[in-house]
């Protein structure tokens, strides 16, 4: 009988161990959007990053993570809009459409999660967010079929937090944070008290809705619908955002309104991100906020400064876990925001501090703490993995993607100067498209050898094409 040398051993462990990762139904992560930065630091991380999402999709959906075996709306609509759109369009589809709830006297709405501390509706009120993660899958691939639900579901999502969660007075919704809905993402004193919290209006949930009434109304549009009112509606909710949290000392906005009225000047890592990426922050503000937000040696954190009295690592990680630790998910949508203001440096360090955060171990963690990076929460986390991968996409290869095409805007700090991604199913067409040089400002632009007068692929293109990007 031959006889298996140790090397060969490992080999087949390992081999038995990635298939064990891969259900019947997990795409293969390998065949397509190959990517190559000459970084072996960085192009091992977007492999793992890519076999955890891989790892992640059980019966044609997506699961949040190895200890949250579970379909979330929030897990989903970010890592779709982050970057499962581009590599998963059939699993983020189906994950997304059937996450609906039937709400008495409103009809069919974007399902609310729920969580141990503070329970679900109308403490937690961020279920719009499905509306982001669904139209941005709607402009990678151009289904019409996703349009008339996305519509419909998002404008009854929105009458029902217009019912139950809407302040007249304020002109801003209610409820806690997106995603940090834990004790410790609060001071102590709303300790397991939803009903406390509904009082509370948050800086990223109130941007959300704000979202949520573009997107109905980008939908809508297209579908026919009259929706002059849904854009009204979005212009004087940009307004009172910008009235109620922007703290001018500070150069970036505030976390949440207490039931008081009283502003909490500690920043909100996700809100921050998301006032740039909609624009609710002026261009000159995005600046100031990219300047002025405070950080970690480790990477961007999702509140700061920490509460005391959530900063004991000893407890159960649900006491801790939001206050000010790393989450990798915020980072990819920080890190876009800097490659949307075309902040080369603030993009590097994040994409810098997450690729040394992904050599912990051989997974994407749900969170990493601030003093030191040490991982923590679930291993296998769809967010996490899909925050750098937004890197890579959103932020090296500048894509942005729009219902009439890619428009290119690639922010490449130093060193990298050569960057290859091939193989990127986009509606129709297939692409591979190289980036060579450094910074943010494109000399040339070539579509199959032809120079383009401005950098964008249009939707309506199909077959292989080669894109080449020269920076100055």
């Amino acid at each position: 009988m031959m006889r298996l040398q140790p090397n060969l051993l490992m080999a087949l462990a390992i081999l038995c161990s990635s298939a064990a990762c891969l259900s019947a139904d997990t795409p293969n992560p390998g065949s397509s959007c190959v990517f190559s930065s000459g970084f072996t630091p960085c192009d091992q991380a977007y492999a793992k990053a890519r076999r955890v999402i891989a790892a992640d999709v059980k019966d044609g959906k997506f699961l949040a993570g190895q200890n949250w075996a579970q379909v979330w709306t929030r897990d989903t609509s970010y890592s779709t809009e982050l970057a499962c759109a581009l590599l998963h369009p059939d699993v983020a589809k189906t994950t997304l459409l059937g996450l609906t709830q039937a709400v008495d006297g409103i009809g069919e709405c974007w399902y609310q999660d729920r969580c141990g501390h503070f329970a679900g509706w109308p403490n937690l009120t961020d279920a719009i967010v499905g509306a982001a993660g669904t139209w941005s899958l709607y402009q990678v691939t151009g289904d019409r079929d996703l349009l008339r639900p996305l519509y419909e579901r998002t404008l009854r999502s929105l009458q029902r937090a217009e019912r139950d969660a809407f302040s007249p007075q304020l002109g801003l919704f209610s409820g806690c944070s997106s995603f940090m809905e834990s004790d410790s993402a609060y001071p102590k004193a709303y300790a397991d008290n939803g009903a406390k919290l509904a009082k509370t209006f948050a800086l990223s949930t109130c941007l959300l809705y704000y979202r949520g009434y573009l997107v109905a109304a980008d939908a809508g549009e297209l579908l026919g619908q009259d929706v002059h009112l849904l854009r009204q509606k979005a212009s004087r909710l940009k307004q009172a955002i910008n009235h109620h949290f922007w703290v001018q000392e500070k150069g970036y906005y505030g976390y949440f309104l207490d039931e008081h009225g009283v502003l909490e000047v500690r920043m909100e890592g996700l809100g921050e991100a998301f006032a740039i990426l909609t624009g609710v922050a002026s261009p000159h503000r995005a600046k100031q906020i990219l300047h002025s937000t405070p950080t970690t040696s480790w990477g961007f954190p999702c509140l700061w400064p920490q509460f005391e009295e959530w900063k004991n690592y000893q407890t159960d990680f649900a006491h801790y876990y939001h206050n000010g630790m790393i989450w990798p998910f915020v980072e990819g949508y920080w890190a876009w925001a800097a490659s949307a203001a075309k902040d080369a440096p603030t993009f590097g360090r994040e994409l810098d501090a997450l690729v040394k955060l992904s050599e912990k171990n051989d997974t994407f963690m749900e969170f990493y703490r601030p003093e030191d990076g040490a991982p923590g929460g679930s291993p296998r986390q769809l967010w996490s993995a899909s925050g750098f991968l937004s890197m890579i996409y959103h932020g090296l290869f500048g894509m942005d993607f729009e219902t009439a095409g890619i428009r290119f805007a690639p922010v490449v700090p130093e060193p990298f100067s050569q960057l290859s991604l091939a193989n990127i199913k986009y509606r129709e067409a297939r692409l591979k498209i190289m980036v060579t040089g450094s910074g943010t400002e494109i000399r040339e632009f070539k579509l199959d050898g032809q120079k383009q007068r401005k950098p964008f692929f249009g939707a309506s293109n199909s077959g292989e094409h080669q894109i080449e990007i020269v920076l100055k």
